[in-house]
Formats: C-alpha cells, structure tokens, sequence
C-alpha cells in the first residue's frame, strides 16, 4: 500500500499509555490457567520477519471495548482470564486486557500496540537497546503462540515483537474486519525509521511524490509493512505512537455506526484523502483506531 491516510487533524487523543501499564499484559496472560492460541492453524506457514502479526489493546473497560468492536467490525471473543482474545471469521487477530489507569499520569489513554514478526526475540532485544529504545515486557514463552516481548522506542512510541511457534498469517489481501495497515508518527522519521531497520531489518524507501500523505515506508519481503510520518504538531500532550487500521466495507457507514456506539471520530473521512476511504475512531475509552475501504483503483502500483 503506498501511502498514509493520516492528516493534520487533531490527535488529542493519541497519548502514550504509561509504560506501567503495559508491563503486566504479557504476564496476565501467562498467569491464566488458558492458553493463548496459535497465529494461524495454516501447516508449515513461513515466518514473514517485518510483518506486523498481532495486536493489543491495554483498557480500563474492557467489556464495554468488546461491546463496541463486536457491533463496529463483527469480532467475536474468547475470555482468556483478564486477557480477553478478538477474533474475526474464526482468525484470532488481538487482545484486549484490562488495567485502572495511572493515578499519577491524567494524560494515559487506553490504547492499541502492534507486534512484528522477528527471528529471534532475544536479538530484536538487544537491538532496541543499542539503539536507544527500552524493555517494557521483556522476552517470555507461551505455549502455542511463541516468544515475544515488548518494547518503546527512542521517542516512546510503544511495539511488540514476536516469533510465532507456528509461523505467521500469510499475506494475503485483508478481509473486512481485518488488521489492513499500520503507520508510525514521528518527530523525526528518518531516525525512527532507522531504528525499526536496526531492530527488524526493514528496507526503508523515501516517498519523493508531491503532496505526501507520508515520509517513509518500511520494507520487507518486497512488501510493504507500515508507513511512518512526520509528526507535525507541537503540543507536548500528543506523542510519537503506532496507529493500526482494520479494513471495512464502507468508512462512512463505520463512522455514522461508531458514533451510535459511543465512539468518536478523529480524523473525518475527506474527499482529498483516498476519496474519502479512511478516517481515524476513537472507541469510547479513548483509544484510537484507523479504519480504511480498500479500493483497488486508489491502491495502483501498490504491494
């Protein structure tokens, strides 16, 4: 996919989730009696190292999050103890776990992160520390699923890594109710760019066209896995972080039904942008959440 669909709008309620926070997601699940389940059932699925594979969401309501995503994109859930797994058309695809916010951090939102593929968790460790990023979760196993870790990065920008035991979803085009794309915003691009080649082997390729909606893509297998742009604003309450988008049949129609459901919109639809084919939702605990129609006229030349 070439490209970002974010604008300039206001983000107000893009906010880095406490690193407090997210410290206890992958041992909540390792405490539960359940198992996570596996990536994908697909025999002798090939890891596809760079490929965003997972996601998380870490809220303080998460049976009114489940509500919400269950009516907007027709997930299912599993209950896995206080790890709650999302599931679309039978394809485990997120988690969802509950924590009270800080007490001492006004700004922490519930938020999403997602995970990338790695062939080695411990390695992809040591690289976001000699790059500059940080341990929130370090490397722990899970029967099923893998190994996998998560991290912040040099701006604090929130990201898992994980090595599936039973390799990766295939690239294949996204069904509606999908994860469909994945972007980055950055104050500086080109060295946050550089930090997720030093720590998942990206090609990095510059956007040169006029009007960019984006400033780099990160690259891998000859796919493209994310877009990462520049970050424009300076108010000190919006802060570096990934933004996920799930693939749906019409974004006019999400947007009017997130509204119904108590979410809020972000980033309107606009003619300019897609023709009108993205927008940015906030769920009613806050957490963002892009939404993208996909079009294969707009997608010309893309992979």
């Amino acid at each position: 996919m070439k490209g970002s669909v974010l604008g300039r709008s206001p983000l107000r309620l893009l906010y880095q989730v406490a690193g407090a926070i997210l410290l206890v997601v992958v041992a909540a699940a390792r405490a539960d009696d359940g198992e996570l389940p596996p990536l994908t059932t697909v025999e002798n699925s090939p890891r596809l190292p760079g490929k965003f594979i997972w996601a998380d969401l870490v809220t303080d309501d998460v049976l009114k999050a489940r509500s919400f995503y269950a009516q907007l994109f027709g997930w299912q859930f599993w209950g896995v103890g206080n790890y709650s797994i999302a599931v679309n058309d039978s394809q485990p695809l997120a988690g969802m776990f509950q924590k009270s916010r800080p007490a001492n951090d006004p700004k922490a939102r519930p938020r999403w992160f997602g995970y990338i593929s790695v062939p080695s968790v411990g390695k992809a460790e040591r690289a976001v520390a000699k790059a500059g990023g940080r341990v929130l979760a370090p490397p722990q196993n899970f029967p099923r699923r893998g190994e996998q870790a998560v991290f912040a990065d040099r701006e604090g920008a929130i990201f898992g890594v994980m090595r599936s035991s039973a390799g990766d979803p295939e690239d294949l085009l996204a069904e509606p109710g999908d994860w469909i794309w994945i972007q980055l915003l950055s104050r500086d691009p080109r060295n946050a760019a550089e930090f997720y080649r030093a720590v998942a082997g990206y090609d990095i390729v510059e956007n040169n066209s006029a009007n960019r909606l984006n400033d780099y893509v990160l690259v891998s297998k000859g796919f493209a896995r994310a877009t990462v742009r520049t970050l424009v604003t300076k108010r000190e309450d919006v802060n570096p972080t990934w933004l996920p988008y799930v693939r749906v049949k019409s974004v006019s129609e999400t947007v009017r039904k997130a509204k119904e459901l108590g979410g809020s919109v972000l980033i309107e639809p606009k003619p300019e942008v897609f023709e009108g084919g993205v927008a940015v939702l906030a769920d009613p605990g806050g957490a963002a959440i892009g939404i993208l129609e996909w079009r294969p006229d707009l997608m010309k030349g893309a992979r």
